[in-house]
């Protein structure tokens, strides 16, 4: 009966300790290898076109984003952060086979800040899904080009001296129908 108390006490031991150490393993791979204090944010930008007036649609633009991590971040504006949306103009008289930079057209609109909505500071909770709509006016026959960048600063400097940051996109083109 003592022999088998020793056991079963030597067996609790180990276990325990393969319990630490385990624990330990899944700390270090949650914290250092996966990062889990890193954000990530997917983006989607889903558009409408709904009549308006005469030769007149209104652009409704939904982007879309959902923190997928068990972390929450911060964007904050005077921390070097930035979420906007782009609208660049698409042009009408391209030639077949040219290769559209979505960022070199004619801006329809200035720069759309999604922070500045925000006062600045925009919290992604843990698994959160956000959603912010624009609406835009647009002729019959437009055809643009929209690009939503979130990026958040690292707080560094890159090579060449300026503010280092990570940063995800999402782009769609839309044209504009009677």
């Amino acid at each position: 009966m003592k022999r088998a108390t020793e056991i079963a006490d030597l067996a609790l031991k180990v276990l325990s300790c393969l319990a630490i150490i385990g624990g330990g393993a899944w700390a270090y791979y949650q914290f250092d290898i996966t990062g889990s204090t890193d954000w990530q944010n997917n983006l989607e930008i889903e558009t409408q076109v709904l009549p308006f007036r005469d030769d007149l649609r209104l652009l409704v633009v939904h982007v879309k984003s959902k923190n997928p991590r068990n972390v929450e971040f911060r964007l904050v504006k005077k921390g070097g952060d930035s979420f906007t949306l782009r609208i660049r103009r698409v042009a009408p008289d391209a030639k077949e086979n040219t290769v559209i930079d979505a960022d070199k057209g004619d801006a329809v609109v200035p720069d759309i800040d999604l922070l500045a909505k925000t006062g600045g500071e925009y919290d992604f909770s843990p698994n959160a899904e956000m959603d912010d709509m624009q609406t835009i006016v647009l002729k019959v026959g437009t055809t643009v080009a929209l690009t939503a960048d979130m990026e958040m600063s690292n707080g560094t400097l890159d090579q060449r001296g300026k503010p280092d940051t990570d940063f995800v996109s999402a782009s769609t083109v839309v044209r504009v129908q009677p």
